[in-house]
């Protein structure tokens, strides 16, 4: 996803940015007045920001239909340089994007098109939902709802919209069962699960970035065991998080145990050689130094590394007992650095506070992969379902 800020004196001129920028299949990711200039925050002129965001197979699709196509790939093995810039694979840095090609833009159109009508025949009202009854808008069994919502974190706009479409569809706040099946289908219908990973003949390089201490190493671990034990598959891990002591030990204690075999990269340069020992293997899991969202050189350093490791997925790791605005600055600092394509939560056993995950699925088009809830190498790590994983948020939300 690419995410940008926009400035401008009145938000209206800042949404005329965001959509001549990144066009109308931009999401709005969140908003803020403030004033620019003066002394101690007084005097200044009043400013508008938005943050927004899009994919980046969208603006390769509207590249096409403007007749900017850009240079074709080879798309086994590329990368992103974060920035937008693509070149060639023989390159020390190729694209992660690549071209698609005009079946799978039509195809995408096609899927967000059904997308759209999915949600809109199960959500939105045949009525505008402005018009809905005030009265039930002011109910207490909805007040009681709200209150709740409210205290899950769950973003204001999102409560509208689950509060006024349950009222279009005539369900009775008073009634248990009818919310937690309505609000179970909106959760279900927010939550985006990655596919699976395909049988190929090729090696798989899964690169996992993300803020220190959200369990990315044991996450890795969980992954290894898993590819390995359960799928067959032969399996590497590489760990570059040489800052943090005993990391690198964490991860080869975990492979002995697994007999999987590990490697530790010094530097970005150290990667080509490690990929090429281990060009056999289905599977190169590359675990990544924590790396602070507030540091640009970190973030730098986490960039040129990506780029020299090539993966054909990246994986951004957060907590999910993380604040939702903080999350938010996480995934447009590592977006703005590396193409993040699928992300994993962590921690789910420490939180009863879902809000923010309720938030993040409908507000980014990232992919949830994985989620940990626990310590245990190889258990604690789920393959996301959909239908399983609402369940359990809806009960949370509605407890």
């Amino acid at each position: 996803m690419r995410i940008k800020r926009y400035e401008a004196p009145t938000i209206q001129e800042a949404l005329v940015k965001v959509k001549k920028d990144l066009g109308p299949e931009a999401v709005i990711l969140y908003t803020k007045t403030f004033r620019k200039g003066g002394v101690l925050g007084f005097f200044g002129t009043p400013m508008a920001e938005i943050t927004a965001g899009v994919d980046l197979n969208l603006l390769d699709d509207m590249a096409k239909r403007k007749g900017s196509l850009r240079e074709s790939v080879t798309p086994e093995k590329v990368v992103a340089v974060g920035n937008g810039s693509e070149v060639s694979k023989s390159s020390p840095v190729a694209s992660f994007s690549g071209s698609l090609d005009s079946a799978r833009v039509k195809a995408k159109a096609l899927q967000r098109e059904l997308n759209e009508m999915k949600t809109s025949s199960v959500f939105n009202s045949p009525r505008d939902l402005n018009q809905v009854d005030s009265a039930a808008l002011l109910s207490e069994g909805f007040a009681r709802l709200k209150k709740k919502l409210v205290r899950q974190e769950v973003e204001e706009f999102l409560i509208q919209k689950i509060v006024k479409g349950m009222i279009s569809e005539k369900v009775d706040p008073d009634k248990n069962d009818e919310v937690f099946e309505w609000l179970n289908r909106f959760v279900s219908n927010s939550i985006k699960v990655a596919p699976p990973m395909p049988v190929s003949k090729f090696q798989k390089v899964i690169a996992f970035v993300g803020p220190t201490g959200v369990g990315k190493t044991t996450t890795i671990a969980k992954l290894g065991a898993r590819f390995s034990l359960m799928e067959q598959k032969r399996v590497a891990m590489v760990t570059a998080d040489t800052y943090r002591i005993a990391a690198t030990e964490q991860l080869k204690t975990y492979g002995r145990i697994m007999g999987i075999p590990v490697e530790v990269a010094d530097s970005a340069d150290d990667m080509s050689g490690i990929l090429n020992k281990y060009k056999n293997m289905d599977v190169v899991l590359v675990d990544t130094a924590g790396r602070s969202p507030s540091s640009d050189e970190q973030l730098e350093e986490l960039k040129n590394f990506v780029a020299q490791s090539q993966p054909d997925e990246i994986h951004l790791v957060m907590s999910a007992t993380t604040k939702y605005f903080d999350m938010i600055r996480i995934i447009e600092r590592f977006g703005a650095s590396v193409p993040i394509n699928r992300m994993i939560f962590t921690k789910l056993d420490e939180t009863r506070f879902y809000g923010a995950f309720i938030n993040l699925m409908n507000n980014f088009q990232i992919p949830l992969a994985y989620y940990a809830a626990g310590q245990n190498v190889p258990d604690d790590l789920e393959v996301p379902d959909a239908r399983t994983l609402s369940e359990k948020i809806t009960k949370s939300l509605l407890g």
